[in-house]
Order: structure tokens, then C-alpha cells, then sequence
């Protein structure tokens, strides 16, 4: 199914339609697609996929592993691995073959640790003689080298990984593709199928490419991986329970946040925010894996009710701004403003109104507290919930 037309570009109230670029020719081929994504790694959506891997830096081509050569290898400042493995799809035995290398590859990292993950990319950079560490700390310079190291080992150890397949777009049977993935995952991963169109202007030969993605695994199929170090379990499940499954990005956001507030009150954090999910539509999203959003999306807008910090500290973010955008600036403020008394805290104004939020002595205030009151919560976010949609529905 098409599900995108070609861009135009509007200029001086001229119309042009841009032309799509066929990258099936020697100008444009699969090296130049891992050319362009190594040099501008911003240009692929990670974000869409695993908010954690977001910030990623190019460390080398080609890397070497018992399987063959990975097309491209990133790591963010949190050590969290993405390979990239550029294809053109040109025919369903294309793609298996291409699903399975970028598995092989994940299951060989898995085996290295730090310094032969280290020895290999640095190899793989020819005459680099800096160590990994100092590649990144270039893009990120506070950033801790024992902490940085404890981390990628961890993620090689655990096989946690953003594996990505990017080309030319994925036809045909996706259902036999997410069988092939079925019967060969075997890691905590996830996988991405990333389209990169490419278009032409025309007037002045510029080019134009507009990366999307067009599924990762949790919509491909519905399976849970639950890997341990001695065994690998993998089952079906139902629609239900796989929005109770998580997503790396949400496995280690809860890790964070049980360090933070202890194991009791993440697991009932959890069971709060699948009971807003189930009862409300709230939804749960990541910002970059260090807080971890409620936001309700409804026909007009997002409305934040809070973004709990991978600290365990709540904030909120612009409820009073788009309850004005929507005609009631007040729905906002009464909201953050009961907040504040169901927690015994304040309803702090001093700043910019998309940062009002509830505070106790100038302090953002503990997750613990909120779950403490969290029956009172439900209520007074369903109340809001109903004016808002009231307001929506006048209009």
C-alpha cells in the first residue's frame, strides 16, 4: 500500500513536484545510502523507535564480526549500540537474507565485551588511534568513562540492541517477514525498518530525502523475548498482553527509576500508568529514556497530566498552555492547582506557563508521594479529562 505521494515545493507561489530518485543506479546505490546515514546519522528516526538510542554517535563502517561486515555501527552516551545494515529491497529473498545477516550480527556482538567491541571498531577506523571512550567524549564531554564502560558492557552482555534495515522501501508479505523474525530472535532487541526515499528538485538537481519508518518489531509481530543468561523464552501473546510488554528504551527508563525510588513503587507505578492506559487512553512516552510522560492525545491536542523523571521527581509539562490553546486556560490551572492539595505542595507559577507545575519548598515532589494519593489522582485526571472533552466537543 502507497502510503506517502511525492513531495512538492512551493516557491514565490510556484508549485514544482520534486522527482523520485531511483536508488537502484551507480549514482545512488547502497553504499551511497551508508555514506549519507554514517555522515548525518540525525538523518535516521531512532527516536521513533528507541527514544534511549537517541543521541548517536558514527564510530566505523564495516565492521567486522564472524558473520561478515556490519554496514554501520553507532553508540550514544549511555552505550547503547545501533547497526545499520543498508539494502536495496529487491525481492522477498532479499529480504530474509538481509533480516537474518543483521541477526547473525546482533548474536556476535553479544558474545564480545568492552575492549573487543573497542579493538574491532577501532580497526574498523584505519589509522584512529584514539580509544572509544575519547570519540565520545568529544561529542559529549561531562560524560564518565567508567560509567560509560559499565554501560556498553552491560548492553553487549544483554544483547541490547537497535538493529536497523534501511533501503528503498519493503513490499510485498510483511507477515512472512515477522515469521522469519519469530523463528530466529533470539536477543533483547529491536528492529527497525527504516524507507529512505530520495527526490530531486528539478530546477536546481538538489536532493531531497525523507527517512520514515516503516515498522519496528513489537508491530511487526506479538512477542515477547524475556531473555535471561542461561535461557531464552519466546511466546505469542494477545493484543493485551503485548501492550503490557516493553520496549528497551521503557525496560531501562524502569530500571533507572527503581534505583531512584526502590522496586515496590516502580512495579505500582507501572500497574498506575497500564490502568490510565486501559481506563483513560493515556499514554505513556519517552523523552530520550529520562522521564517517561502521561499524555492523553485526543482529536485536537496532547495534554500532559505529568513526566515522572527517571529520578523518580514529577514534573509537568504545558497542560496550562494547551488548555488555553483549546479555549480554558483554567482547566489547567485547576488541575496542577488540586494536584498541589492532594500532595500537600504548592502550585508554582514563577516561570514560563508551560513549566507550572507542583512543588513542595521550591522542590519537585517524589513519585512515592503521588502513589501514596493515587486513587485521588485517577479521579481529578478523569474529571479534567471530562472538561476537556466537553470544551472539545462544543466546538
Amino acid at each position: 500500500m502507497k502510503q506517502h505521494t511525492t513531495p512538492i515545493i512551493i516557491k514565490n507561489g510556484k508549485i514544482s513536484t520534486l522527482e523520485k530518485v531511483s536508488l537502484n543506479s551507480k549514482s545512488y546505490n547502497e553504499n551511497w545510502i551508508q555514506d549519507i546515514c554514517f555522515r548525518s546519522p540525525n538523518l535516521l528516526p531512532v527516536e521513533e523507535l528507541e527514544p534511549t538510542f537517541g543521541g548517536m554517535i558514527p564510530i566505523c563502517r564495516e565492521l567486522s564480526t564472524e558473520s561478515g561486515y556490519i554496514d554501520l555501527v553507532y553508540v550514544n552516551e549511555y552505550g547503547f549500540i545501533t547497526i545499520g545494515e543498508c539494502k536495496l529491497w529487491r525481492n522477498p529473498e532479499a529480504r530474509r537474507k538481509v533480516v537474518g545477516q543483521i541477526l547473525d550480527y546482533a548474536k556476535d556482538l553479544a558474545k564480545w565485551d568492552y575492549s573487543k567491541f573497542e579493538k574491532e571498531c577501532l580497526k574498523a577506523r584505519n589509522k584512529d588511534d584514539r580509544k572509544l571512550f575519547e570519540i565520545i567524549q568529544e561529542y559529549y564531554p561531562e560524560i564518565e568513562e567508567a560509567s560509560f564502560i559499565d554501560n556498553l558492557q552491560n548492553n553487549l552482555k544483554k544483547g541490547r540492541f537497535l538493529l536497523t534495515i534501511i533501503g528503498d522501501g519493503i513490499r510485498g508479505n510483511m507477515e512472512e517477514l515477522a515469521n522469519y523474525i519469530h523463528r530466529n530472535g533470539n536477543l533483547n532487541f529491536t528492529l527497525g525498518l527504516i524507507e529512505l526515499p530520495v527526490y530531486k528538485n528539478p530546477t536546481n538537481e538538489e536532493l531531497i530525502v525523507t527517512p520514515r519508518v516503516l515498522a519496528k518489531t513489537k508491530e511487526i509481530d506479538r512477542i515477547i523475548y524475556r531473555i535471561s543468561d542461561k535461557e531464552i523464552e519466546e511466546k505469542e501473546t494477545d493484543q493485551n498482553e503485548t501492550s503490557k510488554s516493553q520496549t528497551i528504551s521503557e525496560k531501562v527508563f524502569y530500571e533507572r527509576l527503581e534505583t531512584a525510588i526502590g522496586k515496590k513503587t516502580a512495579n505500582e507505578f507501572q500497574k498506575f500508568v497500564q490502568e490510565l492506559s486501559s481506563e483513560f487512553n493515556i499514554i505513556s512516552k519517552l523523552g530520550r529514556g529520562k522521564r517517561l510522560s502521561l499524555n492523553l492525545k485526543s482529536s485536537n491536542d496532547i495534554y500532559n497530566f505529568a513526566s515522572i523523571q527517571q529520578n523518580g521527581e514529577v514534573w509537568f509539562y504545558g497542560i496550562v498552555n494547551k488548555t488555553e490553546e483549546l479555549g480554558d486556560r483554567q482547566i489547567g490551572i485547576d488541575y496542577l492547582k488540586k494536584v498541589a492539595l492532594i500532595v500537600k505542595g504548592q502550585y508554582d507559577d514563577n516561570y514560563q506557563s508551560w513549566h507550572w507545575c507542583v512543588k513542595r519548598n521550591g522542590k519537585y515532589i517524589q513519585l512515592k508521594e503521588y502513589i501514596n494519593i493515587k486513587e485521588d489522582w485517577k479521579k481529578l485526571i478523569s474529571d479534567t479529562l471530562d472538561k476537556i472533552n466537553k470544551v472539545e466537543e462544543s466546538e
